[in-house]
């Protein structure tokens, strides 16, 4: 595919996010910048980083190319301005609008891409931008709208997402690319198989018991922890002493606390919740790979990359039946309504009370998790470049 004589300013700082850490966004924008670059090395692809931060050690590698450099309001030290500036996470709060959409862009050709995760914010307004708890950041996002509205092409990472444009910011399908998403098998790589998954885990966590049910996720309220625990709370006593349930979270120790002590009022037995806090990649990778069901009962997700690492390690997976969560699996097998715990509990009783149903579950993983590449994301964005550029300039940009 010929491409673009300026090239591409990928907008990568979001790599930098100690709130990412590596994982969810970061991750995502690391691994897409490689995979353009491998899709086209003949294309110059310059990715922007916070001189002010350290590299990433994802995007270390990149040194020797010299492909990254220092994001900066003025036009950057290249030969020629690219012609794609593309924002590879817009919604980052401690980067001011004027730095993430700077002068030197609107008052030039260069063509405006963004990627856009999810609109969750707009599609679950009562949960948070009438929350008191967001604040100013409520208004930081809500700025960051005006950016989406006004770029030239909006890369979504699902239908659903791209839907959500359309339906909530008034985009119009030719300014929508869905690129999906991507999972690297650099995850799985690390634990080959349930044996050594077994191995693993038995060194580190010696409270965890074989047959253990995982959830892997943020806090968020999104996310479900408490409604996990009660649909855990309402399983048979028999199903909670067979199959402990596993959360793996970046958790306070207070927010543990309270947790924990949710649980125990629901009259779950300590020894029947685990919360493992912040794991190492390699002991991430047993633990998908070592349970006996994934579960996902997030109530709204732009994609759901636990998800789609989960199936990488080959897990059985019950996830919520909304939102973007069934493009991923490619069915409504093994699926509930996240906001009724009874009906997750349902879905995991039926699971596990169905002999070969965990077995047919992971041939469903295997087989859904081929078709989420990088490589593929790689040449949708590719696409998503060629429109912005054949497409007539979005109305509201300022130029």
């Amino acid at each position: 595919m010929s491409l673009l004589t300026g090239g591409v300013w990928l907008d990568a700082r979001g790599t930098q996010s100690a709130t990412h850490a590596e994982r969810g966004i970061a991750r995502y924008i690391t691994e897409q910048a490689r995979a353009l670059i491998e899709a086209q090395p003949d294309l110059e692809v310059f990715i922007g980083l916070d001189p002010n931060l350290p590299v990433p050690p994802s995007l270390e590698a990149l040194r020797g190319a010299d492909r990254l450099r220092w994001h900066t309001r003025t036009e950057p030290e290249v030969e020629q301005l690219p012609s794609i500036y593309h924002v590879m996470s817009p919604f980052e709060s401690a980067i001011e609008l004027e730095d993430i959409w700077p002068e030197w862009v609107r008052g030039s050709g260069c063509r405006t891409v963004v990627t856009l995760y999810d609109l969750i914010p707009l599609v679950m307004r009562d949960r948070y931008l009438t929350d008191s708890n967001w604040g100013i950041w409520g208004t930081v996002w809500m700025a960051r709208l005006g950016l989406i509205r006004a770029a030239d092409q909006v890369l979504t990472i699902s239908r659903q997402t791209a839907t959500d444009a359309g339906e909530h910011l008034g985009i119009p399908d030719e300014r929508l690319t869905v690129i999906d998403s991507g999972v690297s098998w650099e995850l799985s790589s690390l634990v080959g198989s349930r044996p050594a998954a077994e191995s693993l885990l038995r060194k580190s966590y010696r409270r965890l018991r074989p047959g253990f049910l995982l959830y892997v996720g943020g806090d968020d309220p999104r996310k479900n922890l408490e409604g996990t625990i009660e649909a855990y709370s309402l399983l048979p006593e028999s199903a909670r002493r067979a199959h402990q349930l596993v959360i793996v979270c970046n958790l306070p120790l207070a927010r543990r606390a309270q947790l924990m002590a949710h649980g125990r009022r629901l009259g779950i037995r300590l020894r029947d919740l685990l919360l493992t806090g912040f794991v190492p990649e390699e002991e991430l990778a047993a633990l998908y790979r070592g349970c006996e069901l994934f579960i996902f009962p997030s109530l709204y997700e732009g994609a759901g990359l636990p998800v789609l690492e989960a199936m990488s390690c080959e897990a059985a997976v019950a996830a919520s039946n909304t939102s973007s969560i069934p493009e991923i699996l490619g069915d409504l097998e093994a699926t509930f309504d996240p906001a009724d715990p009874t009906d997750i509990a349902r879905c995991i009783v039926e699971v596990l009370d169905s002999p070969g149903r965990i077995d047919s579950l992971r041939e469903r993983s295997r087989d859904r998790v081929r078709l989420f590449t990088w490589e593929r994301v790689a040449e949708r964005t590719l696409e998503g470049y060629q429109r912005s550029l054949h497409t007539a300039p979005s109305p509201t940009a300022a130029r």
